[in-house]
């Protein structure tokens, strides 16, 4: 409706404007070929460009559509990740209570471990350390001993080599032994 109203407003005008150019010499008869031809042109215009700006203005929409849709989408995740992290955020007392709860255990189970390893590491050096006590102790008494066994075979080589009548029964003794 718009565009035959804007077609004759235009006629009117271009009727006016002819007519004002010429001093009045022509008539609106005379402007019935121009406007055909302007009507056949734009005929012609509108007939050839009607597919492609259909198909123009059919792309245009579609795209519009879609990139509606994907805002919509955008939308609804963008709420669902809202409310998520409202969630998130509603549940974050109990979460850093449990946190803390979670950390207290830990502590807990790490110290009972700990105490329990140097309990035992304790114990395993007590024993290593008697071990090695009980070691040194025989090695000392084995050495005391070689030591006592040599004086008192040195002590008794003197004494038989101070005395002849010891180194004569040790003479008869040695030879009855063989």
């Amino acid at each position: 409706m718009r565009f035959w109203t804007a077609y004759a407003f235009l006629a009117l005008s271009i009727s006016k404007a002819y007519s004002a150019s010429g001093g009045g010499h022509g008539s609106v008869t005379d402007l019935i070929a121009p406007a055909i031809n302007v009507g056949i042109l734009f005929g012609v215009l509108i007939w050839k460009l009607k597919g492609p700006l259909k198909a123009h203005f059919v792309s245009k929409s579609e795209e519009v559509a879609n990139t509606l849709e994907r805002a919509n989408l955008k939308s609804k995740e963008a709420q669902i990740m809202l409310e998520s992290e409202e969630r998130k955020l509603a549940n974050l007392d109990n979460e850093v209570k449990a946190i803390h709860q979670q950390a207290e255990t830990d502590v807990l189970v790490y110290e009972k471990n700990l105490s329990k390893e140097s309990e035992d590491k304790s114990h395993k050096l007590k024993a290593d350390a008697n071990m090695k006590i009980q070691a040194d102790k025989k090695a000392i008494m084995d050495e005391l001993n070689a030591e006592l066994l040599n004086q008192v075979i040195a002590k008794t080589k003197t004494t038989i080599k101070s005395n002849k009548d010891y180194q004569n029964k040790v003479s008869s003794k040695l030879v009855q032994g063989l």
